[in-house]
């Protein structure tokens, strides 16, 4: 009987083992991707040619609330996350905990890389704005592949993927012009960054999701 309790306790440390060390892992690629997404968002705010349709729907709620924009993007987040919440809970996880956290510093941190960086280096806007998409592309693609949970805004593009049976780009493409039409009717700003990326960040971001999924191995997220 001891001897029955003493293996069963092995087997269960090492699940429980087994558990943390993936729980590590996850955590590690998340940070991963999310910290290339920040590169991205971080050249498309130098470039200054508008932002995406999510900055948009934030400049709009900072607008009509009257409230600072760090507030305005908290509320567009819970705004977001409760519609998730009422049609597909699993896509919050340690994700979408980590990007809540991580992803604003790691933004903070580019910026100042940027500024600081020597003049001969520093390229023109539109540079800065093609790369920012390619980067905010790649990290998104990355970081949702591993298939733990998502910011709110991920969570939400693939809601109504799931809903549409859409392909991933077609569905982003609806809701980052949903997002920015209400955006624009609160008050919100948008340049010819915020149209582009609204028609090509689909298109890349199914690139990059599909590509990071067989790198990593991982379940696919996206059926089509």
């Amino acid at each position: 009987m001891l001897l029955f309790f003493m293996i069963t306790a092995k087997r269960r440390d090492c699940k429980l083992g087994t558990k943390i060390k993936q729980l590590v892992k996850d955590t590690v690629l998340i940070c991963i991707g999310l910290f290339i997404m920040a590169l991205g968002s971080a050249m498309s705010y130098h470039a200054n040619l508008g932002t995406g349709s999510i900055g948009t729907i934030v400049d709009g709620t900072h607008r009509l609330l009257g409230i600072s924009r760090g507030m305005a993007d908290i509320t567009v987040s819970v705004v977001l996350l409760v519609i998730v919440l009422f049609r597909n809970r699993d896509l919050i996880n340690i994700g979408t905990i980590i990007s809540l956290f991580f992803t604003g510093f790691s933004i903070d941190f580019w910026k100042e890389v940027i500024a600081f960086m020597p003049q001969h280096l520093v390229v023109g806007p539109y540079i800065y704005f093609v790369l920012g998409l390619i980067f905010g592309a790649m990290g998104t693609g990355f970081y949702v592949a591993v298939n733990t949970g998502t910011s709110a805004y991920d969570a939400y593009i693939l809601t109504i993927y799931r809903a549409t049976k859409w392909q991933y780009r077609n569905a982003k493409i609806l809701a980052d012009v949903i997002l920015m039409i209400v955006g624009i009717f609160m008050g919100g700003t948008i340049g010819i960054g915020t149209v582009i990326s609204t028609v090509a960040g689909g298109y890349l971001t199914q690139f990059f999701i599909k590509r990071s999924t067989k790198l990593l191995k991982r379940k696919a997220i996206l059926n089509n």
